[in-house]
């Protein structure tokens, strides 16, 4: 491949899943310019989802999720530069400088920098013991510290802890999640839906504690306790927080671009500055899904705005996005979810939510707004399209599990 001019080059700043499926997306969309990738980490991109899972229980290695291998590289014709930091970006000459004086110039900029672990603003936060995982090197270090009867509290019940809480528990620690919300999976589920993995973690011996907060954390050299706000210790020999992350969107900042918590993008990852892209968790949406100001981290969103920004960089328009979706893993189980879950929306079951399969619907007026799916993946596909058409179907229909959740499509048409 003939060596492009600079006019003829795209830089994506961040070598994670969401800029090597850029990367990738672009040679499938048909681009035939240069593309420069340069990343913080020195590992090859990767996927994050295994690290709370997988990869901590050591049945496999960050290695094992890479995305963009160096042979990859080579047939694609990508450069990749690792361990390469952007510490500044010109908007106006198109180039950016790395943190060891180099400069990269550009005629298409792809912001894939993602997110960091929102970490805990306390006494005690920066002892040894403490954590947050992100990264591989997170979930090494995380992983050499997980021996049977460990105590392990998980600040946070989100994906990230809950995940982690099972992945400790099946490797005989001793495990506390800690939540400040009144219930677990605060942002995505349902009150009724939370207690179900309340119930789940339960039974498999992990100390659930809802509506608890943290005063500090306690220790000389090393964590050793939890101070709780109403007096109470919880003794910890490690303790790994997961409260929210932050998007990583300070280069955009210091260019002058428009940004709160994520660099805002329309549809086709187009950022307001000219050339200009960002995809991943560190790209905030204008709009999505019919919600406003909507910040994804997930892995769906990172390989659906790969694709839409290399769409755009050659010009073809954006392929309409459906509901968007998440998963989690935790004790063998797998829970979905669809949309935007409201606490005002109507929540007609299939199935009991003690059965080891059921789906559970969110429901606005006769239309569903979210969906949540527990050991039930194969019913997936039929209930977006119905989200996604925007169908009405009565709660009867929807509750009855005689009827084939696909033929409701037929139903409703």
């Amino acid at each position: 491949m003939a060596t492009p001019s600079v006019q003829e080059r795209v830089l994506i700043v961040g070598a994670g899943q969401a800029g090597a499926r850029t990367a990738l997306a672009l040679r499938d969309a048909g681009w035939q310019g240069a593309i420069v990738m340069a990343g913080e980490e020195p590992e090859l991109p990767y996927e994050r989802p295994p690290l709370s899972k997988a990869v901590l229980t050591g049945s496999a290695q960050p290695g094992d999720a890479t995305v963009l291998s160096e042979a990859d590289c080579g047939l694609h014709g990508i450069e990749l530069l690792r361990g390469e930091t952007v510490s500044a970006l010109d908007l106006v000459h198109r180039q950016a400088r790395t943190a060891r004086g180099a400069r990269l110039d550009y005629s298409h900029l792809v912001i894939a920098t993602g997110s960091r672990a929102r970490e805990l603003p306390m006494a005690g936060a920066q002892l040894d013991g403490v954590f947050v995982l992100r990264t591989a090197r997170d979930a090494l270090a995380v992983r050499d510290r997980l021996k049977h009867g460990a105590r392990v509290v998980l600040v946070g019940g989100g994906f990230i802890g809950l995940e982690v809480a099972a992945s400790a528990a099946s490797m005989g620690c001793e495990v506390t999640v800690v939540e400040a919300h009144r219930h677990l999976l605060g942002r995505v589920v349902t009150p009724t839906i939370a207690a179900a993995v309340e119930r789940l973690h339960r039974s498999h011996g992990v100390d659930v504690r809802t509506g608890a907060r943290i005063d500090s954390i306690e220790g000389v050299d090393a964590v050793r306790r939890l101070r709780m706000a109403d007096g109470s210790a919880i003794e910890a020999d490690i303790v790994i927080v997961g409260i929210g992350a932050l998007a990583n969107d300070g280069l955009a900042i210091g260019a002058g671009m428009p940004c709160g918590d994520g660099v805002l993008v329309d549809e086709g990852a187009r950022t307001r500055a000219e050339g200009v892209y960002a995809v991943g968790d560190v790209a905030r949406h204008q709009t999505l899904w019919g919600a406003h100001g909507v910040r994804l981290e997930s892995w769906e969103n990172a390989e659906l705005q790969a694709t839409a920004a290399a769409r755009s960089i050659v010009g073809k328009p954006a392929e309409a996005r459906g509901a968007p979706w998440f998963w989690t893993d935790q004790f063998g189980g797998n829970l979905q979810m669809l949309g935007y879950p409201d606490p005002r929306h109507e929540v007609v079951l299939r199935g009991s939510l003690d059965a080891d399969s059921w789906c559970a619907f969110m429901v606005d007026g006769e239309r569903i707004a979210a969906a949540c799916l527990w050991n039930a993946g194969r019913e997936r596909r039929g209930i977006a399209q119905l989200m996604n058409a925007g169908r009405p179907v009565p709660a009867s229909l929807l509750a009855d599990r005689e009827r084939p959740l696909r033929d409701l499509l037929k139903v409703t048409s």
